[in-house]
């Protein structure tokens, strides 16, 4: 019976994906480590640091082993009988081994040599994963970008009515973020594919006079780069990335709290897709409500609290302290499982999005013209100052919402403004293709550059 809720067979698959949660299931880890142990002993054969019978005996016994319930089980008792992270997995292989092959299994190697390096192997295709799903999201970001560049809606600022834009600005707002993410995934695998093999204190003092060489060519094998120094302690790396995985989350969480907003029925310019047989409520028949929205922001608290432990992870006694360590095997699984399901989720959400482009524009009339404000200003500003402009436009804002008068009225009929600004150039002032600035440029820019 599972406990946490990623490994739920009722809610499960809310919190993960099927790929990223194969990545860092049991089965796959200790397997990994198999495959580790067996490139380990390769390598130190090959450079006479270990007989080669041994080797051979060792990569035998690793490739036979088949990681089921019953090895698990022979594990997980000599794990309880020892208290050590690894010794229940060794003597498990050793098991299996020839004497000699038993004999020099993991020879030099301590825990975190092989729980580290199994741990960027992992990071390391996750992060060619989380490459392509953002590219699939950016897809569908072009798209309503292109689509919705000449739809416009409401600017809103501190929750309030602000200057018209265009929901193809709002959505090139989204996919820029995307384009940054990308960047970022892309660097950030310089420094995650990073393996580990430096011994007790980091000093490869155990690996002879050709540690280096071993190091180098193992790491070689694995596809990982190699250390210029043992960073058993220093835990960078990991905090990167799962700040990495926060920004990301954040971003769906966003995207996904704006789409919550805007689906409110005062507001109700976007819908999230329905499928027949959603269930809103099971009091209240009638709701339709924006469940994805919603849980993209329950996912992203969790990356963003794990993410916050992480940074607690950095501080070390030492050379190696299990209090912070062992802390990551509780929260780098979880977080990226529910980031990977954040991006999942969010291009659902995007792709099956119903855009209300009548309610938007109804949205700008009801309005009543105060949102061209600006507009009006600055063609004052150069003929009585910008500040002086400023107070005009505010008195007149403010004497049209205590009358209940719309401002388009207001302002032609106040002759200070007559003063300035002739009939035609007022009109122009309340053209909505006029008043949203340079969207569409900017529109461009962000193609241009995706």
């Amino acid at each position: 019976m599972s406990v946490h809720i990623c490994e739920s067979s009722i809610f499960g698959t809310s919190w993960r994906t099927a790929e990223v949660r194969q990545m860092f299931e049991e089965t796959t880890r200790v397997e990994d480590w198999l495959m580790i142990l067996s490139v380990l002993a390769q390598t130190q054969a090959d450079y006479e640091l270990i007989p080669r019978e041994a080797a051979e005996q060792i990569q035998e016994a690793c490739h036979g082993i088949a990681v089921d319930k019953e090895f698990l089980a022979e594990v997980e008792s000599g794990f309880v009988a020892s208290n050590h992270s690894l010794i229940g997995f060794i003597r498990a292989v050793q098991n299996r081994c020839g004497k000699l092959g038993g004999e020099w299994l993991c020879y030099g190697a301590t825990v975190q040599d092989v729980t580290d390096t199994q741990l960027m192997c992992t990071l390391a295709k996750l992060q060619k994963h989380l490459i392509n799903e953002l590219e699939l999201l950016k897809e569908v970001l072009i798209g309503m970008a292109v689509r919705y560049r000449g739809v416009y809606m409401l600017g809103r600022t501190h929750g309030q009515v602000g200057l018209p834009i265009t929901f193809g600005y709002k959505a090139a707002c989204w996919l820029d973020e995307i384009n940054r993410h990308l960047e970022r995934l892309a660097e950030v695998g310089n420094r995650i594919s990073v393996g580990q093999l430096c011994g007790g204190v980091g000093s490869l003092s155990s690996l002879g006079q050709n540690a280096l060489q071993i190091q180098a060519e193992f790491m070689s094998r694995l596809g990982l780069k190699v250390p210029s120094i043992s960073w058993t302690n220093t835990r960078d790396r990991l905090a990167e990335w799962m700040n990495l995985l926060a920004l990301m989350a954040s971003t769906g969480d966003r995207i996904g709290h704006e789409i919550y907003n805007l689906q409110r029925p005062e507001i109700a310019e976007l819908n999230e897709g329905f499928v027949e047989g959603t269930i809103g409520s099971i009091t209240m028949p009638q709701k339709r409500n924006p469940e994805i929205s919603e849980h993209l922001g329950t996912l992203a608290r969790v990356v963003r609290h794990d993410s916050s432990h992480m940074l607690e992870s950095l501080v070390h006694d030492h050379e190696r302290d299990g209090r912070s360590w062992k802390g990551e095997w509780w929260i780098v699984p979880p977080a990226c499982m529910a980031t990977a399901k954040i991006i999942t989720l969010l291009r659902r959400l995007l792709g099956e999005l119903q855009v209300n482009e009548q309610r938007m524009l109804n949205n700008i009339h009801s309005a009543d013209g105060f949102i061209f404000a600006e507009s009006v200003m600055l063609s004052l500003a150069p003929k009585m100052g910008k500040q002086s402009a400023h107070m005009l436009v505010y008195s007149i804002a403010a004497d049209a919402k205590s009358s209940g008068s719309d401002f388009e009225s207001a302002v032609k009929g106040d002759v200070r403004i007559r003063q300035h600004l002739g009939s035609e150039e007022v009109d122009g002032l309340f053209d909505l293709k006029h008043s949203v600035g340079h969207c569409d440029a900017m529109i461009d820019q962000v193609l241009e550059r995706t």
